[in-house]
C-alpha cells in the first residue's frame, strides 16, 4: 500500500522558492485581489472577504509575511 501512495505522487513536480520568488507571489496575488496586503488582513480577521478573489489571495500569502522593502 504505501508503495503504491509514492508511485502515484512520483510525477509531482515542486518549486522551491526563494525570498523573491515569495515576494513575487505575494505581489502577484495581491494585485489580482485588488488589495493591499493590510486591506487583505483586515477583511481576514474580519472573516468577511470583499470577493473570491480576495479570499483565494489570503489563502495563497496568508502564511507570508511582507517583509519590509
Amino acid at each position: 500500500m504505501t508503495e503504491q501512495l509514492a508511485d502515484r505522487y512520483l510525477d509531482i513536480e515542486v518549486d522551491v522558492l526563494d525570498d523573491a520568488g515569495v515576494r513575487t507571489v505575494t505581489d502577484n496575488a495581491l494585485a489580482r485581489a485588488g488589495c493591499t496586503w493590510e486591506e487583505l488582513q483586515q477583511q481576514a480577521k474580519a472573516g468577511s472577504f470583499s470577493s473570491e478573489m480576495t479570499q483565494r489571495a489570503w489563502f495563497v500569502v496568508s502564511s507570508f509575511e511582507p517583509s519590509p522593502a
